[in-house]
């Protein structure tokens, strides 16, 4: 693998992830240290509210093994609250991975 086709390899794994969960609204990707990645999701409302939580209960610990397994790293997933759409508490201090967002075409990326 070169240095480009290395460079987007985790991008690239994030944006195939997000596409199969539809549930998954904003994926927001940052570097906390060398090995750690930490990936902060939005969920879908649920059909009878706006409760994410059983689908985070239910997926939370699956999808953050196959985040480590698709990118190679270390992955640490949170959950971010409604409040927390336009950016991901103390993301400002870190580098950004990956930011997706195409089913809310209406927040900034």
């Amino acid at each position: 693998m070169d240095l480009d086709q290395e460079i987007a390899y985790v991008p690239n794994c994030l944006t195939r992830w997000y596409a199969a969960n539809t549930s998954i609204r904003h994926l927001w990707a940052v570097e906390e240290r060398d090995s750690l990645m930490v990936v902060f999701i939005t969920l879908e409302p649920t059909s009878d509210g706006d409760d994410a939580l059983p689908v985070w209960f239910a997926k939370g610990h699956e999808w953050a093994s196959e985040l480590a397994d698709l990118t190679r790293r270390e992955v640490q997933l949170r959950l971010l609250g409604p409040s927390d759409m336009e950016r991901p508490p103390g993301a400002a201090a870190t580098a950004t991975i990956a930011e997706l967002s195409w089913r809310d075409p209406w927040i900034r990326a």
